[in-house]
């Protein structure tokens, strides 16, 4: 393989990107249609709000996890969209910088998950894959096709769901720091 014969690890993620980008399928106009029928793609970014949320203990860690927002300016575009508008893909990008919390010591760390992704969704709206460009953060749990935990991926990683929502992680280019560890401390 290719990239295997590449020494940059940076140079990999481009190379990667630009097979999947090329990959992606481009939205065809039919001949003689309306072209405001359909937005023309990508379309503008947009502001997004990154909610701060607690997963309950047993989630992704032994413990209640917080994740709380310390700062944020995140992005998102919807690239491609189904025929019946639906959303078929949409990246977000932005600078973000949160705080995992373990709820029930009060232990936290302070991270950077400003990266970029592309979201792909299914005709019914639920997802089919995540691709990152990191540092941003993702969540496995049991039952997932990844070992539990709630992760901090910085490089490039893709995360597909099958149609009952099971995750696996597809591509890990780069680093997973599994937050829950961090938190936990020495054993």
């Amino acid at each position: 393989m290719l990239l295997s014969k590449v020494a940059s690890p940076v140079l990999r993620v481009v190379l990667i990107l630009a097979a999947m980008v090329s990959a992606s399928p481009a939205p065809a106009a039919a001949a003689g249609a309306d072209s405001s029928a359909r937005p023309r793609l990508p379309e503008p970014w947009r502001p997004w709000t990154q909610e701060e949320w607690t997963a309950p203990a047993g989630r992704y860690c032994t413990f209640p996890l917080r994740v709380q927002v310390v700062s944020q300016d995140v992005r998102v575009r919807v690239v491609d969209r189904y025929s019946d508008g639906a959303v078929r893909r949409e990246e977000f990008t932005g600078p973000l910088v949160v705080d995992f919390v373990d709820v029930s010591t009060g232990r936290m760390t302070r991270r950077d998950a400003g990266g970029s992704g592309a979201a792909d969704y299914r005709p019914d709206g639920g997802w089919l894959r995540y691709t990152i460009v990191g540092p941003a953060g993702f969540g496995f749990r049991a039952g997932d096709h990844y070992p539990q935990g709630y992760y901090l991926l910085d490089g490039l990683h893709v995360i597909t769901f099958d149609a009952a929502g099971t995750r696996r992680m597809a591509v890990a280019v780069g680093k997973q720091d599994n937050v829950c560890q961090t938190l936990a401390g020495p054993a």
